[in-house]
């Protein structure tokens, strides 16, 4: 037997069943499959996402549920899933049967198509300046989406004036103001192509939001495109089963900073302050003090019925104003779905907001601050032929506030002309206190509880429809389309107002020479005695007004859009008109307003490296002459990938992708002022004699020469900017740098003399300014395991305006010069501190009003600084003193983190480079004579005569009345104060439930999240909220909001 051979040949079957066993197992491992669901962050399923089997040409996309099954052919598979919008991924398989992806997005994403002006562009080849966000940022508890896009984008200045509801929409502006105080300095706003408010859409119904910024992004919206515009797109339809959506949450509201006022005692030790300085008296007796003592239980009370808070009351007026919580919530319902060729998407929505002030229950009315909003969004995108679409929108709003008759600004004035210890809450019987026999010095907690109502109903209706066809029948026509668009808008307003006054009472005893009541402030029944002050009208007194309007808006358009090898050409012909119709009580104003213009955009690239966009806007006003009606406005704009050249590919490691853009073009503005037809000559009298004591009487009639030489007023913006991506596409920045020349501002002629015989001087374009500014975007994004993502961020911009020429006569001093400083800016005083001895005042120059009586400086007045030397301070010593209230540099920063099922997600927003000049009764303390003004709690941060040579204070000297001193009220670098803030404008912590858990039930996703806005806040000003638009605190202060919600799908 031949052992070797049979050992041969044993080894060869060896290695023949082990290549069979190595075959059968791969043929194994090739032939099965793989299934799973593709979603997004926040839980969405993903309809038609491509999953590629990497390095083989097999792979499919998935279906209407997001769900994908592939067979595999490979070894080792590896599936690459990718989707426009989204950062592509790949993924092991091993030996998973079930694999869920979760796709992060990319904001940078070369091949997303991003909204422009009239249409749609892809990414990299947009030039232009512009910036876009995600539209999940913007859900936040809030009526107004202008305050939900604080801090989040690059250039728009967003700051909130007030927190009331229902009136708490942010003041905006793109790239700071570009023009003279007083015109028109707001961005255009458009919402599905028609210019609209933006303010009352429902979040959840916004499909995109984009701001255009420089001349090549808005010149084809030639006149409404000078301050920017705003271009936001609502939820179309999409192919697929109907998915139904529910957002709701619930809302507890507070004040982001309550003015802390003076107490009883605080205030009575300030006022006798003043007045000893003044008068050489004291105000408020010891025997006074120690009366309202034992009626607040500081001292023992040895008669309660004599010493009470009704007789010496100590009310903090607005704690008394204010609940400490308030609530808010809203609900949003939707269903989007469809076929290929019909797709809607449906929402209904309804928002309630109940303010802070507080109601009386006695009353058979309700006049706390109550907000309701209902909104209705319908879209439908018909598709009858392969050619043809057909989009059909409806939307709108339905609105409806209560409020106090008196308005809060009033209430709020109420509150700080009034004392702690001048009037009692209520008196013993539930009337009205009040001592003024002419009605004024209103008790605000009665204006705000016994005052009457109001309602304020608004009706907005939207509609649109537009027909796109496209022309690429024949070989010649490939790349055309014709769209129309017809929109139509109803606005309606209606204001009721129950107003009443309530008669007042004081109470009727005596006072001793202490101030302290006397017995016969009761009765024989120990009862209170009244007098009554002041006679009112108790039944409801009824008022009302209402408004409307309507609009109709058409545009008709020729688009093409081709590619050639490596070439690709883009060209827009778009007609528009607008007539726009209101109520009014004038003839003039009756008149249709109406808008006309053409639009024109020509956009080139070669091989995605070299881009070249050209567009125009050819618009008409009524209000310029026939011959100067029309204006021209043309903008071009040049981009090149660097990072797309070939000899750049070594340096892709390092910098992935970097694009320079510049733009260069002209803007345009006719929003002259409120008077329409601005060119014709108008009938116009003044005042010229007296009949008894009013001057009444007509002088005379002459021509008014309005503006009949005005046209248009030009922008020049240039812009240069530059894309730039790292670390694999994680990292990307983006930078721009501008500058706005704008001239031919419309201003009133400033160096006519009035004896020149013009009964109004004439407007002429003759305002020039400049704006300069930079801006910054950086974000990182990166994925730290299979369900977890890091995504940090944040925006720097910063913008100065200079007045280059605004027709001022030429003045006396270089610091009286308007020219060269900026539009908001505050004219006043330079303070050098406080006097510190009558030497200093003796040796200082003559400040105001000192020569005449009683107008005398005292050690702890302020020193102002004498800029001409002439030994007198006067106005010729003022000087740009402030940047005012419009910050200079803006920013935000944030950062999403999810892990596993859970996120959490924070925004921080601020400002600086912003700044208010303080005044009013709290601040000028005792300064009208009355001595029954309110004031601060930080009344003691005063100068004192104890330390004479403190200047770290912030009240100088308290004196009574303005006859003692005007020198302390004057505006000035003294009360100068800076509002730059940092906040905490977002925190929300989220938690997404699982898929397995989610699969057993109806639901597709389900995410609860609670969410707190305006949490903290950081700033140097510290009496209220530094955003508010108030000198004087009178204003409805911003809020804060801890929230609870849900979004489920099924």
């Amino acid at each position: 037997m031949n052992l070797f051979g049979m050992e041969k040949h044993h080894t060869k079957s060896m290695w023949l069943l082990a290549i069979l066993i190595a075959f059968s197992t791969t043929v194994c491992a090739q032939g099965t499959s793989v299934t799973g669901r593709v979603s997004d962050e926040k839980g969405e399923l993903l309809i038609g996402v491509s999953v590629q089997e990497k390095g083989t040409t097999n792979g499919t996309i998935t279906d209407t549920n997001g769900q994908y099954n592939l067979k595999l052919s490979s070894k080792n598979p590896i599936l690459v899933v990718s989707y426009i919008g989204y950062k592509p991924q790949e993924v092991k398989v091993a030996k998973q049967k079930v694999l869920d992806v979760i796709l992060v997005e990319d904001v940078s994403s070369l091949d997303e198509v991003v909204v422009v002006a009239y249409g749609h562009q892809r990414k990299v080849s947009v030039v232009g300046a512009q910036s876009s966000m995600k539209i999940e940022d913007i859900k936040m508890p809030t009526a107004n989406l202008s305050s939900a896009i604080v801090g989040r984008l690059p250039g728009v200045v967003a700051v909130q004036r007030t927190g009331e509801p229902g009136h708490d929409d942010s003041d905006l502006w793109i790239r700071g103001i570009s023009t003279l105080a007083g015109q028109n300095s707001k961005p255009l706003v458009l919402v599905d192509g028609v210019e609209r408010s933006f303010n009352n859409i429902d979040p959840e119904d916004i499909e995109s939001f984009t701001v255009l910024k420089d001349a090549s992004a808005t010149a084809v919206y030639g006149v409404r495109g000078a301050n920017g515009v705003i271009l936001i797109k609502t939820k179309p339809g999409k192919v697929g089963k109907p998915q139904f959506s529910v957002d709701y949450y619930e809302g507890f509201v507070t004040l982001t900073k309550k003015p802390e006022m003076a107490d009883a005692f605080t205030y009575m030790d300030a006022a006798n302050e003043a007045y000893m300085d003044t008068k050489g008296s004291m105000l408020y007796s010891s025997q006074y003090i120690e009366a309202t003592k034992k009626a607040h239980g500081l001292l023992p009370n040895d008669n309660p019925l004599m010493f009470n808070p009704y007789l010496y009351p100590n009310v903090n007026w607005m704690d008394e104003l204010f609940n400490d919580w308030g609530h808010n919530r809203r609900v949003n319902v939707s269903v989007r779905g469809g076929v290929p060729n019909a797709t809607y998407y449906v929402s209904l929505s309804y928002y309630n907001e109940k303010g802070l002030t507080r109601t009386a229950e006695m009353e058979n009315y309700d006049a706390n601050i109550r907000y309701d909003r209902y909104n209705y969004t319908a879209n439908l995108n018909l598709k009858p032929t392969e050619t043809t679409t057909i989009d059909l929108g409806f939307n709108g709003f339905l609105s409806m506030g209560n409020y106090p008759q008196q308005s809060t600004s009033d209430l709020f004035a109420s509150a700080m002309e009034i004392n702690p210890v001048y009037l009692p809450l209520m008196m013993p019987d539930g009337s009205v206190p009040g001592i003024s026999t002419n009605g004024d010095l209103r008790n605000p907690y009665a204006d705000l509880t016994r005052r009457g109502y109001k309602n304020e109903a608004r009706n907005q209706l939207n509609s649109n429809i537009r027909l796109t066809q496209d022309l690429g029948f024949w070989k010649w026509s490939k790349g055309f389309t014709v769209s129309a668009m017809l929109a139509f808008d109803v606005h309606n307003s209606r204001d009721l107002k129950y107003n009443k006054r309530e008669d007042a009472y004081n109470f009727a005893g005596t006072k001793d020479e202490n101030g302290l009541w006397n017995d016969d402030v009761f009765d024989e029944n120990g009862d209170y005695r009244y007098a009554l002050t002041y006679t009112g009208h108790k039944d409801l007194a009824f008022d009302q007004g209402a408004s409307d309007s309507r609009s109709t808006y058409f545009e008709a358009s020729l688009n093409y859009d081709r590619s050639f090898g490596l070439h690709r050409i883009g060209a827009l012909l778009l007609y528009n008109q607008k007539i726009y119709r209101s109520s009014s009580d004038n003839l003039v104003g009756s008149l249709p307003y109406k808008q006309q213009g053409l639009a024109a955009r020509v956009t080139y690239s070669w091989n995605d490296r070299y881009f070249f966009e050209a567009n125009a806007g050819y618009n008409g006003s009524e209000n310029f002459s026939p011959d100067k009606r029309f204006g021209f406005f043309p903008a071009f704009g040049f981009g090149w990938a660097v990072s797309n050249e070939s000899w750049w590919e070594s340096l892709q490691d390092v910098v992935s992708y970097l694009k320079v853009r510049y733009t260069d073009g002209l803007v345009g503005t006719d929003a002259v002022t409120g008077r329409r037809f601005m060119y014709l000559d108008q009938m116009a009298g003044l005042d010229g004699y007296r009949f008894g004591d009013q001057n009444n009487g007509v002088g005379g009639w002459g021509y008014s020469k309005y503006g009949a030489n005005v046209g248009w007023s030009t922008s020049r913006k240039q812009d240069l900017g530059i894309d730039l991506k790292f670390m694999k596409d994680n990292l990307s920045l983006t930078l721009d740098v501008f500058k706005e020349h704008r001239k031919d501002i419309f201003i009133t002629r400033r160096v006519i003399p009035d004896y020149s015989g013009f009964v109004e001087m004439p407007y002429a374009n003759l305002g020039v300014v400049d704006n300069k500014g930079f801006e910054a975007t950086l974000e990182y994004t990166q994925q730290l395991g299979k369900k977890s993502f890091l995504t940090v961020r944040g925006n720097f911009s910063w913008n100065e305006d200079e007045i280059v020429e605004n027709d001022d006569p030429r003045v006396q001093y270089p610091w009286m010069e308007k020219r060269g400083t900026n539009v908001n800016g505050r004219w006043g005083w330079v303070a050098e501190g406080l006097f510190t001895s009558e030497e200093e005042i003796m040796d200082h120059a003559k400040q105001f009003g000192e020569g005449y009586p009683g107008q005398i400086s005292k050690v702890g007045d302020i020193k102002y600084k004498d800029l001409n030397s002439d030994g007198v301070i006067d106005d010729y010593d003022k000087c740009l003193i402030g940047q005012g209230d419009v910050p200079k540099i803006y920013y935000g920063f944030g950062a999403d983190l999810q892990v596993g099922d859970f996120s959490i997600g924070a925004l921080f927003a601020g400002n600086a480079k912003a700044d208010r000049c303080l005044g009013g009764n709290a601040i000028y303390p005792f300064n009208d004579g009355s001595g029954i003004a309110n004031l601060y709690a930080n009344i003691t941060d005063r100068w004192s005569a104890d330390d004479p040579t403190n200047q770290d204070v912030f009240y100088p000297r308290l004196h009574h009345g303005n006859n003692a001193n005007q020198n302390n009220m004057k505006t000035s670098t003294w009360w100068q104060k800076d509002v730059s803030f940092l906040r905490l404008k977002q925190l929300t912590i989220a938690y997404q439930f699982p898929k397995q858990l989610i699969n057993k039930t109806f639901l597709k996703s389900a995410r609860i999240y609670l969410m707190g806005t305006n949490l903290l806040t950081f700033s140097k000003f510290k009496l209220w909220d530094p955003e508010l638009n108030t000198n004087n605190g009178t204003s409805y202060p911003n809020v804060r909001t801890y929230s609870v919600g849900v979004n489920v799908s099924f």
